[in-house]
């Protein structure tokens, strides 16, 4: 598959973005899901943990997932709490090849609402020295957000760690204590997309709080238009937000559904434009993600893995 460069999806403007060490790159799960489960598994798992049914499909809505988790903390805080320890802080032999790419990449910093220790782990050893250790929630601070820092939104798990309350997000009662007003991780996030170029990666932002995060952006982007009107102020250019997603696959028995496909990319490219997020797609056949990682290498200036044929022949012994 083409990467997005040789598509022309990415263009030497935005390439230059990416590199211009003014680029922040925002995370979310997407990028472990051949490590860890993806949410609705995870939700799934730790309601059996806590002794309760498991209520949530693979399209339940973010505020379903975050209702699910809610209810199986409240049946069993323990095994709640011991669950996540078990799940995101077990040993990882093998890291997905996308996180060597991400930190090859010069970005100013990398935000992230996983909790897992893939991106913390990698730095350890990246291109490109990283600040470490990492920040995590609720220790947020947005003088931090420089140096390649690592920032962890939701909460980390170290490995071999269980987190215990206030030190992840993930039940209703946690989102509503993260992302109550003025509090560390809502201030950082506003003042974020206010003043940063961001990259948004594996990620799909649809739960309810971060979504209400935009919507203040938005006030606050359209208050300030107004302010510089009536003062007579030239409109400076804005940051610049992107989002790189795969292309929509939907099948009906067994078979690809081109219509619903494109209007699901049609609905997602609405969605994001509403929250002033450029969307850019790539292809991503049966789960392979193959392009996003070849583009990003060579956004890098990785060398591709070729062998060495200069010495054919070889030398005689004698």
């Amino acid at each position: 598959m083409r990467s997005l460069i040789e598509s022309g999806e990415i263009n030497s403007e935005l390439k230059e973005l990416i590199l211009s060490k003014k680029c922040i790159v925002f995370i979310g799960s997407g990028l472990s899901h051949s490590v860890y489960d993806p949410w609705p598994k995870l939700v799934n798992k730790i309601c059996e943990r806590c002794g309760i049914e498991p209520c949530v499909k693979y399209n339940s809505k973010a505020d379903e997932l975050i209702d699910a988790a809610q209810r199986a903390k409240l049946a069993n805080r323990d095994a709640y709490f011991s669950y996540l320890g078990e799940h995101f802080g077990r040993s990882v032999a093998d890291a997905p090849l996308i996180y060597d790419a991400l930190l090859s990449l010069n970005f100013k910093c990398y935000l992230t609402t996983n909790f897992d220790p893939l991106l913390a782990i990698k730095a350890r050893t990246a291109k490109l020295s990283c600040h470490l250790p990492p920040y995590a929630y609720p220790a947020l601070d947005r003088v931090n957000m420089a140096k390649r820092s690592i920032h962890y939104l939701h909460g980390l798990i170290g490995q071999k760690q269980i987190p215990v309350e206030g030190q992840i997000v993930l039940s209703r009662d946690e989102f509503d204590e993260a992302y109550k007003d003025n509090s560390n991780l809502k201030s950082l996030l506003l003042q974020t997309l206010d003043n940063e170029n961001i990259l948004f990666i594996g990620c799909s932002l649809n739960e309810p709080d971060i979504e209400n995060v935009f919507k203040i952006f938005k006030e606050h982007q359209q208050e300030l238009k107004r302010f510089m009107e009536r003062r007579g102020i030239p409109n400076q250019s804005s940051h610049y937000r992107f989002i790189l997603l795969p292309k929509s696959e939907i099948y009906v028995d067994g078979n690809l559904d081109e219509i619903q496909s494109k209007a699901d990319m049609e609905y997602q490219k609405a969605y994001y434009k509403n929250m002033e997020i450029e969307t850019i797609w790539y292809d991503a056949y049966g789960g392979d993600h193959t392009a996003l990682i070849s583009t990003l290498e060579q956004i890098a200036g990785l060398p591709p893995i070729t062998a060495d044929y200069s010495g054919q022949g070889g030398t005689n012994v004698t």
